[in-house]
């Protein structure tokens, strides 16, 4: 049998939007796909373009980029729906919008109104490179290095970990420009290609085989300093952590562990 979800939502316009998802809404449309695809270890690209196109992708932020002008609370449900279909575009949705949170929330004007309509509609995919393989919670000690050159930060060091890893279509990387342990953060916005950035090979999991994750190098990357945000990594290095809790617990407290429960029958089926 399934689970009948009383919803707690901030407005009608939600109500209306989430409370009842038609049979061919984008969450669902992905579901036939899924074990085909897991089996595969494919990256679902098709599956964000869809849900780009639907305007699941943007549904926090400001519509003057495109975004949907909804409350965080709109957004969790429909990553729950997204992650009950399939987890592991459940977590790739999840990271890209951590990513466009850092350059909604830091960026200057031109980088905003440059990157973020890409991000929201689907055209871009992101990745969050803030874990190293001896820094994951501990952000302080992040090791990778941008040291500025004239116009330029020339970055060392390696990211451990990386959703959409060699997949993105660009990488939010926090790099320390200072020794400083606590303002010696900065974010910087990457795009795939740039010379001196690699990746590793897909680390093999139990589950969640189409979240590609993989390490990312950094060796010589030359970075221009106005993708830099100077003094929003360290803040959003720890609210990425925070995110990272914050829809766990607003699950709990409205519904119990209804995603978690999906989340492990999907992996139950996929083999692991």
């Amino acid at each position: 049998m399934g689970t009948t979800v009383d919803r707690l939502l901030p407005t009608e316009e939600a109500e209306g939007a989430c409370s009842a998802w038609p049979v061919r809404s984008p969450p669902r449309r992905l579901a036939p796909q899924v074990a085909a695809a897991e089996e595969r270890a494919e990256f679902p690209a098709e599956a964000y373009r869809l849900l780009g196109r639907s305007g699941l992708l943007s549904l926090p932020f400001e519509e003057r980029y495109g975004g949907g002008g909804q409350p965080y609370e709109v957004y969790l449900q429909v990553i729950e729906e997204i992650a009950t279909a399939w987890p592991s575009v459940g977590v790739g949705t999840s990271v890209h919008a951590l990513t466009a949170t850092v350059v909604a929330a830091n960026a200057s004007d031109a980088v905003r109104e440059e990157w973020l309509p890409k991000m929201l509609s689907g055209d871009w995919l992101g990745a969050y490179c803030l874990s190293e393989p001896q820094a994951g919670s501990d952000v302080s000690g992040i090791r990778t290095a941008a040291v500025r050159e004239g116009e330029e930060y020339v970055v060392k060091g390696t990211k451990q970990w990386i959703s959409n890893g060699s997949c993105a279509d660009y990488y939010i990387l926090f790099a320390r420009t200072s020794e400083d342990p606590k303002r010696g953060l900065s974010a910087f916005v990457v795009p795939d290609g740039v010379e001196g950035m690699s990746f590793g090979a897909p680390e093999k999991k139990m589950g969640l085989h189409c979240d590609v994750t993989t390490q990312v190098l950094f060796d010589g990357a030359r970075i221009p300093a106005a993708q830099a945000d100077r003094r929003g990594g360290r803040r959003h290095a720890g609210r990425a952590l925070r995110a990272r809790r914050r829809p766990a617990r607003d699950r709990r407290r409205r519904h119990g562990h209804r995603p978690g429960r999906a989340g492990l029958r999907g992996a139950v089926r996929q083999g692991a």
